[in-house]
């Protein structure tokens, strides 16, 4: 069996994706997919299931009509900070994508750890406010038990703070119970101070999971 790595990560639907400017936020989009037009390496073709009645701007097509529900089709520039086009650059395909409650969810197989970290920081480096929802580690055997001690005294005394405080606000939720704004209010921070402390806490807990 494959020792890779399943992960599911959120980003605003805002951050840079060819959905920017198409898709409300509050629109629940399915089934995302993508290609490259053989004649034009600088676009990319998308295609995605929605609402019959949804609303999308001028260039954006049904080309199938399920009832409810329709296919819509757009082209855009290819944006080299899209998490789709970080996704193409270390060759690691995607295995599920869809839009819900003004998120972005993605869903990938990553070959080993160096590749999932390089993809995670890539994520953050373009987009604080990514989330990683979802982990699981490939077993040798299917009923091998993975048992991991995650040692908490490797967080520092804020870091721990941050995390409970997140945690407590429903920050971590879907959908959350307070933005990062908000949580970094309540504990009396600006907006980047929390995300970092959030992201260094959870680097040193990723790396106690996956080592």
């Amino acid at each position: 069996m494959g020792s890779g790595i399943r992960a599911e990560v959120s980003l605003p639907a805002s951050s840079p994706s060819p959905f920017d400017g198409v898709v409300d936020g509050a629109a629940t989009v399915a089934e995302i997919a993508r290609c490259t037009p053989a004649d034009d390496a600088g676009r990319v073709v998308v295609e995605f299931i929605g609402d019959a009645d949804l609303s999308v701007p001028e260039g954006v097509e049904v080309v199938f009509d399920y009832g409810g529900r329709a296919a819509y089709r757009f082209d855009a520039a290819v944006d080299s900070d899209s998490p789709f086009a970080v996704l193409d650059r270390h060759e690691t395909p995607l295995s599920e994508a869809v839009i819900r409650d003004g998120r972005l969810r993605l869903t990938f197989h990553a070959g080993d750890l160096p590749t999932l970290r390089s993809v995670l920081e890539a994520f953050r480096d373009r987009c604080p406010d990514m989330e990683v929802l979802r982990l699981l580690q490939s077993t040798t055997t299917p009923t091998e038990t993975d048992l991991v001690t995650v040692d908490r005294s490797e967080l520092t005394e804020r870091q721990r703070e941050v995390l409970a405080a997140a945690y407590d606000a429903g920050y971590f939720d879907h959908p959350k119970g307070a933005n990062a704004g908000e949580v970094a209010e309540s504990l009396g921070i600006g907006r980047s101070t929390f995300t970092e402390h959030v992201a260094a806490a959870q680097r040193k807990l990723f790396g106690s999971l996956l080592d």
